[in-house]
């Protein structure tokens, strides 16, 4: 298990240990998303010249009103030196959250947009293999040529036409060449 995966694992059974899931996650987000937008938040979080009091005065202000263990977990993020490394925690809070609410995220690439009958018989197969909720989104990338992509969490299913161009490519490229049959 990575460590940001430990740090969401562990906040995540805090908050769901003391009935505080739902709070916390919201907040999570918000301060992921905070962090996102925010160049100056993610350079004074990153920053070793900058005290961990000063750190945890401009965290604390920010997080005024959340819940103390989210709160208290951010503190402790700054105190062990792993702040920088939130928005990666915040990712695998989010997917901890997903896991235990038999939630499924997946991505659809595709070269063009996908019709609503072909959306939802994608969504109803990966449902009846998983069994969980899916939640499908849907990026239009015209280089992949045409066919799909599946993202789902680090694993990928490319059935794009660029894919297996690439595919084909390559094994023309290793293909012995018969001497005889070129001088013919």
């Amino acid at each position: 298990m990575s460590l940001e995966a430990t740090y969401a694992e562990a906040l995540y059974e805090a908050a769901a240990e003391n009935g505080a899931l739902d709070a916390v996650t919201t907040e999570v987000r918000e301060f992921a998303e905070a962090v996102a937008a925010s160049d100056d938040l993610r350079r004074l979080l990153a920053d070793p010249n900058i005290d961990t009091p000063a750190k945890k005065r401009v965290v604390l202000g920010l997080t005024e009103g959340a819940s103390p263990f989210f709160g208290n977990f951010l503190q402790l993020l700054i105190d062990r030196g792993r702040i920088e490394a939130f928005p990666a925690i915040a990712e695998a809070f989010d997917d901890r959250v997903d896991r235990a609410e038999n939630r499924l995220e997946v991505e659809a690439v595709t070269a063009i947009p996908l019709p609503a009958d072909l959306r939802e018989r994608i969504v109803d197969q990966i449902r009846a293999k998983t069994g969980a909720d899916v939640e499908l989104t849907e990026t239009v990338d015209p280089d992949i040529i045409g066919g799909l992509v599946l993202r789902v969490g680090a694993s990928v299913v490319d059935g794009s036409v660029r894919h297996r161009l690439e595919g084909l490519r390559a094994t023309l490229r290793s293909a012995p060449v018969d001497a005889v049959a070129v001088e013919s």
